[in-house]
């Protein structure tokens, strides 16, 4: 069941750690995408787009982060970068831009950089965001609308081989031979077959719960779609794609502090979701059980929107763009949360009940039974909680002392009298 966010006084449960190590202004600068690098020497760096061009941030020493170079670009608010091999591909959606290629190959030293405009048969003016997978550019949005992709056999020379222009694409994640693409406008994303790069084939679609889908991520065992949708006050959402002639809806969650404040680009990191979000906000969710999602930190990077969040750099630190506040590194640490599960019948005639709010107190957790009388909710550290459980027409009953474990279930088996 969709979860309930609860507005609630102090104390409430500390959180798992995202301890900032990092920042790094930009002044007048706004920011937008970043993705990571490592060059021979395994020095870390940054790739940050920013209103100006590219930003290539040396994090070796996350306390000190040092900008190395700067690859100039069009002045734009929108600006995404992907790696593949020691090249990175800009794209923006200023006019006139194409494709900035940039060869880091001789980092630190120096890097070289040229403007990619597609092929005249297929102009790539300007674009929204970009993919990198084997061996593959994916380009989407912009003067093309859907999603172009490219050989990269010479990455220098991408060579087009197709292009899907079924719907616009505003963003895409690619694993083997699928491509999810965020059709924002007709709020879905679309599962395609792109194993024939000449001839990409839709297999399915998938309405979102905002019906905004601005990006999508796969789990590590590709069974769980995460989808973020670009609309206020709107969740993002797991979904079961194992099967995609039944894909189902699991869970959605929003934002603890701030929900109304959506999530902008959703990461996913052996089975936890990084969450760059609006209001400033960088959340860390446990999605180990994607039915049952948990908020396990959470963190404030200003008041303007944070763009995007990496996660994948050796050293573990995450990379997070705000806006207007500029580059900030955090070291995590990843916790599993406690869940806390189980089913609501009538004591009277045994039947299950749904629509009971259950509430963990001193957190923002709660859930709601669905028919079955199923509730599914937790906490973000382990301890001794007391749940609440209500529903009109029952009495309401509260649960002392529920003992939780960090990465285990906690099963409840609860009961509600009429008045």
């Amino acid at each position: 069941m969709p979860k309930l966010l609860l507005l609630l006084l102090l104390p409430l449960q500390l959180f798992a750690q995202l301890q900032q190590v990092g920042h790094l202004p930009y002044n007048n600068i706004s920011l937008a995408g970043c993705w990571h690098y490592v060059d021979q020497q395994g020095t870390e760096y940054a790739l940050v787009g920013t209103s100006k061009g590219l930003s290539i941030v040396d994090v070796s020493n996350p306390a000190v982060p040092v900008e190395r170079f700067a690859v100039p670009g069009p002045t734009n608010n929108w600006r995404e970068v992907k790696t593949w091999g020691n090249f990175a591909y800009v794209s923006t959606e200023a006019n006139n831009s194409g494709i900035t290629i940039i060869d880091l190959g001789s980092l630190p030293d120096t890097v070289y950089y040229q403007t990619w405009m597609g092929s005249p048969e297929v102009p790539i003016s300007k674009s929204h965001a970009l993919a990198c997978a084997d061996g593959y550019l994916y380009i989407f949005g912009g003067t093309q609308s859907g999603a172009v992709i490219c050989d990269l056999a010479d990455p220098w020379n991408p060579v087009i081989k197709s292009v899907y222009n079924q719907n616009y694409v505003h963003d895409g994640y690619i694993r083997g031979d699928t491509l999810w693409a965020s059709e924002i406008y007709i709020g879905q994303f679309s599962v395609i077959d792109v194993s024939d790069k000449t001839k990409p084939v839709v297999l399915a679609t998938q309405p979102t719960p905002g019906r905004f889908n601005h990006n999508s991520w796969l789990s590590d065992n590709s069974k769980i779609l995460f989808t973020a949708d670009e609309k206020s006050n709107t969740p993002l959402g797991a979904f079961e794609v194992s099967d995609l002639e039944n894909i189902t809806q699991l869970d959605l969650y929003y934002p603890s502090i701030r929900p109304v404040q959506e999530v902008h680009n959703v990461r996913v990191l052996h089975d936890f979701l990084i969450n760059a979000s609006y209001g400033g906000q960088l959340t860390v969710v446990d999605a180990n059980r994607p039915d049952n999602l948990i908020e396990t930190a959470w963190a404030s990077l200003g008041s303007s929107l944070v763009w995007d969040a990496d996660p994948y750099l050796p050293s573990g630190i995450i990379l997070a763009t705000a806006k207007q506040e500029g580059l900030y590194i955090f070291q995590p640490t990843y916790a599993r949360a406690s869940y806390i599960e189980g089913r609501v019948t009538d004591a009277a005639t045994g039947l299950p009940l749904p629509k009971v709010k259950v509430v963990v107190r001193s957190t923002y957790n709660a859930d709601v039974t669905g028919a079955d009388g199923i509730f599914k909710t937790g906490a973000a550290t382990p301890g001794s909680y007391t749940v609440q459980v209500g529903k009109i027409g029952y009495k309401p009953r509260t649960v002392s002392n529920v003992v939780v474990t960090a990465g285990e279930v906690t099963w409840l088996e609860l009961t509600l009298e009429h008045y």
